[in-house]
């Protein structure tokens, strides 16, 4: 739990003290007059503001997504944008290079151009979001019950999934155009970085509203406490990284894709995937007959996406495949 004044003229108004310093002061601050050191109150844009700077993967991406969605653009381009960062070409050339992408080539690939060309734009899109996703979520999420792991996992499979499921989409309306797969893929991937931002905060400076609260917090746990939810947390922060509404939107609507006025059906198609890849978590033994058995979705929500049942399950199938290939080839 952090202190700082509460007189806004005061250099300590932006301080975090620790409680022990403040106890030690007597709550008075001993920069100014008549200034107390108090818990500061809980904002959503006071606590994006303390979020580090971005992830230099997911700086990558929203380029890149452009880049795949122009039909101008050439390898010269997306090879340009992947080589800012290091590791991330050192990814992708590793990649390119593990079993299921050299069985048909004889010698090693030492380039990012050599590895684009050999792994395909479609997987070094998804390689980046591995990369991003391994920035972000690392840290355990206790106020939710995650682990670091199991949020990775939830994000780059639910990544996967909605990537190849979007060209599915059924949608009734003829005006409906259907989303271009990097955008679904990226809507998957940060669909929980509200919990991560929360959980952050909390583990860094404390939120007194939550400390004795039951957990996991779920939604309604979050506005009684905070005043917000980890939905509009992310979306708040999505917004401030520059994120496009196209994105944003799903994310802010997973629980309730009906209140969305905007892309309804990749809102619902996110509400579905993600809870199946919470239901069937990695290491799941289940044949895909007891899978479907036990799988029931939002009936209104699997109605709009319009995708049958055994078609999802096959994709996630592949994404729990494709996640071990991609953690065996990068470990």
């Amino acid at each position: 739990m952090s202190y700082h004044c509460n007189n806004s003229e005061c250099d300590l108004h932006k301080a975090h003290l620790p409680q022990s310093a403040a106890t030690k002061l007597d709550h008075r601050c001993f920069l100014c007059d008549g200034g107390e050191l108090v818990v500061p109150k809980l904002t959503l844009d006071g606590i994006i503001k303390e979020v580090e700077s971005l992830p230099v993967a997911l700086q990558i991406l929203p380029r890149l997504q452009l880049l795949l969605n122009d039909d101008n653009s050439n390898i010269d381009d997306i090879i340009n944008v992947t080589r800012a960062d290091a590791s991330l070409v050192t990814q992708l050339i590793k990649i390119s290079n593990s079993a299921i992408y050299s069985l048909s080539e004889s010698r090693f690939c030492n380039s990012i151009e050599e590895a684009l060309n050999r792994i395909g734009f479609n997987t070094a899109y998804r390689v980046v979001g591995y990369v991003a996703a391994k920035q972000i979520f690392q840290q355990d999420l206790e106020i939710y019950g995650m682990t670091g792991l199991s949020l990775w996992e939830a994000s780059v499979r639910t990544a996967n999934c909605m990537q190849r499921l979007s060209s599915m989409i059924q949608a009734s309306s003829d005006s409906y155009v259907i989303p271009d797969d990097t955008t679904a893929y990226t809507v998957g991937l940060l669909h929980p970085i509200g919990k991560m931002l929360v959980n952050h905060y909390h583990e860094t400076y404390g939120i007194p509203a939550i400390t004795d609260a039951d957990y996991p917090l779920n939604e309604d746990a979050e506005k009684m406490h905070l005043g917000f939810n980890h939905r509009e947390a992310a979306a708040k922060l999505l917004a401030h990284w520059n994120f496009q509404e196209e994105v944003i939107d799903p994310i802010l609507h997973q629980s309730n894709p009906l209140s969305s006025k905007g892309d309804r059906p990749l809102a619902c198609l996110l509400h579905v995937v993600s809870s199946a890849v919470l239901q069937f978590p990695l290491g799941c033994e289940l044949t895909l007959d007891e899978m479907a058995e036990r799988l029931k979705p939002n009936h209104e929500y699997a109605a709009i996406v319009g995708i049958p049942k055994r078609d999802i399950l096959k994709v996630l199938l592949d994404s729990a495949e494709e996640c071990s290939h991609l953690t065996k080839s990068l470990s």
